[in-house]
């Protein structure tokens, strides 16, 4: 890979990190102000879809081959209740957590679980074996959220 699409890439990834913290404010707000949770979950989502039918759209990309889709490990279709399950606990933990305990928590979290999706190559991901250095690095990151963001 070049390193053009490296810092594209990196930069992209930077955004939506960015974008997280937004995402959980705006629906907490949205979640207080219609003062409904659910809702502001349902609306929120339906604002993905919306977004990325738009994209599709624009790109016109062909529809995957039927057989593609029938090859689809069972657990693959099952990554957007993820997305439910964040944009529900963002809307709820949000107003009574705070956005920085919120985001720190989810931070850690997807930190320790990609480590381990790396460890274990789960759901087909390549194989990165952890190594002292991540241990610690994770250590340092549990530690760190901890004075950063809990009271």
């Amino acid at each position: 890979m070049s390193m053009n699409s490296l810092a594209f890439y990196a930069v992209w990834a930077a955004v939506a990190g960015a974008l997280i913290p937004v995402m959980a404010a705006m629906q907490g707000a949205l979640g207080r102000t219609i003062q409904s949770p659910l809702h502001a979950s349902f609306i929120a989502v339906g604002m993905a879809c919306l977004a990325v039918g738009l994209v599709l759209a624009a790109f016109r990309p062909a529809m995957p081959a039927g057989n593609l889709l029938a090859s689809v490990p069972p657990y693959a279709w099952f990554g957007g209740l993820a997305m439910g399950f964040y944009a529900l606990s963002a809307t709820f933990v949000t107003p009574n957590f705070g956005v920085g305990n919120f985001v720190m928590c989810v931070v850690v979290a997807q930190l320790v679980m990609a480590t381990a999706i790396d460890q274990f190559g789960l759901f087909g991901a390549p194989v990165f074996p952890i190594d002292l250095k991540r241990a610690a690095g994770l250590a340092l990151l549990g530690g760190g959220a901890a004075l950063v963001a809990l009271k």
